[in-house]
Parts: C-alpha cells; structure tokens; sequence
C-alpha cells in the first residue's frame, strides 16, 4: 500500500474518531460541554486529529511495504493517544535531561 493510500485510510478514521466525539459531546447540555465548533481550540483538533493520523500512517506505510488499509485504519483511529504518549515521553526525557546537566557531577562542588 502507498504512503498516500494509508494516509487517507487513516484520515478517515480520525475523521470518524472526531465525529464520534463530537457526537458524545452534542448528547450533553450546552452548559455541560467543554467545548464546540466554534471554539477555535476545538476546531483545530477536530481537524488536526485526521491530519495527524494520515501523517502517522503514511510514515508507517513508507516505512512498511506490508502495511494494509487496516492497520491503516488502526493506526488512525489510535493518533491521538500515540502522539499524546510521544509528547509526554518526550517531556519527560527532557526533564530527566536538563535535571541531568543542571546538577553537579559527584565530588564537584557548585558554587
């Protein structure tokens, strides 16, 4: 499968992963909703979700000469969560790294 094919396998599923949600949310009050399609910050995920699920899965794809329309699909619907883990991961290691080098070597004083 083409990089291509897989990132529309893939957008489409984050596609139906936002409109899920969207749904989920119309079921609530309006007081009770985070947010809605006119909240800017709100718009832009429920775009930015399939964008991002097609970039995932058509690195995947480029990467993968096997890859299938349902991993395709998988990997779309699974975007948010993964790149929320890669954020956080990176986060951390940073942390874990600028603690590192802001901390004295053992047997040498900070002055």
């Amino acid at each position: 499968m083409s990089a291509m094919a897989a990132c529309v396998w893939a957008a489409a599923a984050g596609l139906a992963v936002s409109v899920l949600d969207y749904a989920a949310m119309a079921a609530l009050p309006r007081r009770g909703r985070r947010f809605d399609l006119t909240d800017p910050a709100y718009l832009l995920k429920f775009l930015g979700h399939p964008l991002a699920a097609g970039l995932l899965a058509a690195a995947y794809a480029a990467s993968r000469p096997d890859a299938t329309p349902l991993v395709a699909l998988i990997l779309g619907a699974a975007a948010p969560g993964i790149w929320r883990t890669i954020a956080r991961s990176g986060a951390a290691i940073g942390r874990l790294l600028l603690g590192h080098l802001s901390s004295p070597a053992r047997g040498h004083v900070r002055l």
